[in-house]
């Protein structure tokens, strides 16, 4: 729309007003409008002179803290007050806002573990930064406790609590991980000294078909705090493809003087792995077959087998069979030659 149409629409209305002004109707409604706008004028003039409660936000800052201290909880932004005062006094607070409270630590600090700022240091505080007529009637927080420690804390590493699953034709391509891959845990030395790893809060994707970044709280732990206390948790998947190999099938803890041959000696494993990892999965990757002691148990000639040892990406590794012949066969010592010695005349 031009300018010209728009201000034509605003010529019309104008005319349409003036019009409207000149009728008996126009000029009742223009009397009922005057009379609304004085008795707002006079409502508010008798407001601002009334007393009245209202409730404020005071920010609140902590100043002065050595650098060696290490806060464990954050300092409230702000001190809520339920004031009274004149309807001015109010409306200048909402308009201007209030400046924010200054704490100095050292002078609240019991120079060990805490920090804390009771009741009527927190109400003088406030006194400070509203007028002489403002009367404080309840304030909250009513104290104010800041644990702290000086020791420097332990770099942990973060274990990730997921519940994943991927869309059809998708598989993980790799195993999950942080980004960073550990975080500092701050507190006391007997407390933090006990703890050995940390956990993220639960993880839940579905349907994952590509590499996703998830945001992840760490849980956090009582009279601790951790840094960053949020981690990426990355979980790489891709489309998957079905890959059959033939592995050799290998007898583990044969006994000295013992060998084994199972027949038949390789295995087809099939298995699903990510598109990336297609040509450079090969049989060296798998590990089949079973431990010694474990075939003796088996009755007859035949013996379990089973997966022992695959790549994180392989999934749904199935064998084309689950027991194969075997025979054992104990090594005969060759007898050790007797020197004869002989004299020579």
């Amino acid at each position: 729309m031009s300018k010209l149409s728009i201000l034509n629409k605003i010529g019309e209305q104008l005319q349409s007003l003036k019009r409207l002004s000149r009728t008996e109707q126009g000029k009742e409604i223009f009397t009922f409008l005057v009379f609304v706008v004085l008795a707002t004028c006079i409502w508010f003039i008798l407001a601002i002179n009334d007393n009245r409660e209202d409730v404020v936000q005071i920010p609140i800052e902590l100043v002065n803290v050595p650098q060696e201290a290490f806060l464990l909880q954050d300092m409230p932004p702000y001190i809520e007050a339920r004031i009274r005062d004149k309807g001015a006094a109010l409306l200048s607070y909402d308009i201007n806002g209030i400046s924010p409270i200054k704490v100095n630590f050292e002078r609240h600090s019991n120079q060990r573990d805490a920090m804390t700022i009771n009741n009527s240091a927190i109400i003088e505080y406030a006194r400070r930064q509203l007028r002489a007529t403002t009367s404080i009637n309840d304030i909250a927080p009513d104290s104010i406790r800041i644990a702290f420690t000086y020791d420097q804390g332990r770099r942990l590493p973060i274990s990730i609590d997921a519940d994943i699953s991927t869309s059809p034709f998708c598989t993980l391509s790799d195993s999950i991980y942080t980004m960073p891959d550990s975080a500092t845990i701050y507190g006391k030395t007997a407390q933090i000294a006990r703890i050995e790893k940390l956990y993220t809060e639960e993880v839940v994707a579905r349907n994952i078909n590509d590499t996703t970044y998830i945001k992840a709280r760490i849980k956090p732990i009582e009279g601790t705090r951790i840094v960053p206390d949020s981690i990426t948790v990355v979980i790489p998947a891709e489309e998957y493809t079905t890959k059959t190999l033939s592995v050799p099938i290998i007898i583990g803890g044969v006994p000295d003087g013992y060998s084994v041959m199972t027949f038949p000696s390789h295995i087809t494993v099939t298995c699903h792995i990510p598109m990336s990892k297609y040509s450079g999965a090969t049989s060296k990757d798998f590990l089949i077959g079973n431990t010694f002691d474990q075939i003796q148990t088996t009755p007859g000639a035949n013996g379990a087998i089973k997966v022992m040892g695959a790549p994180q990406y392989a999934h749904n590794v199935t064998l084309s069979v689950d027991s194969v012949e075997y025979i054992i066969s104990q090594k005969t010592l060759s007898p050790t030659p007797q020197v004869t010695d002989s004299i020579q005349p």
